[in-house]
């Protein structure tokens, strides 16, 4: 275990349902395996949005990656997620002051 001053957290806020699949193209395809999934429920700031009838339910996808990888990985989930062709999501990264990389023995 080390830590880690120069990691990057993208979060994306994806369809219900579609944040496993996502995780598992990370890993077969890139071999990024330090994602985590989340379901969480939210609304959109339109005229009535906040009746819960129109409450969605949603997938936050988290992983944190070296600085000098973010770029390909938000690339990779902005794609394969869809998020550019309207209402497949949404997706941020940040800077994470510290972080903690764990890892099993062989």
């Amino acid at each position: 275990m080390d830590q880690n001053t120069n990691s990057k957290l993208i979060t994306s806020f994806l369809p219900n349902g579609t944040g496993v699949p996502i995780i598992k193209l990370l890993k077969q395809e890139t071999g990024i395996c330090t994602g985590n999934v989340s379901n969480s429920r939210g609304t959109g700031s339109s005229a009535g949005a906040s009746d819960f009838d129109n409450w969605v339910e949603v997938d936050v996808l988290d992983v944190v990656v070296d600085a000098e990888r973010a770029d390909e990985v938000f690339n990779f989930i902005y794609e394969k997620a869809g998020i550019g062709e309207g209402k497949h999501g949404f997706i941020v990264q940040s800077t994470l002051m510290q972080s903690t990389r764990f890892s099993l023995p062989d």
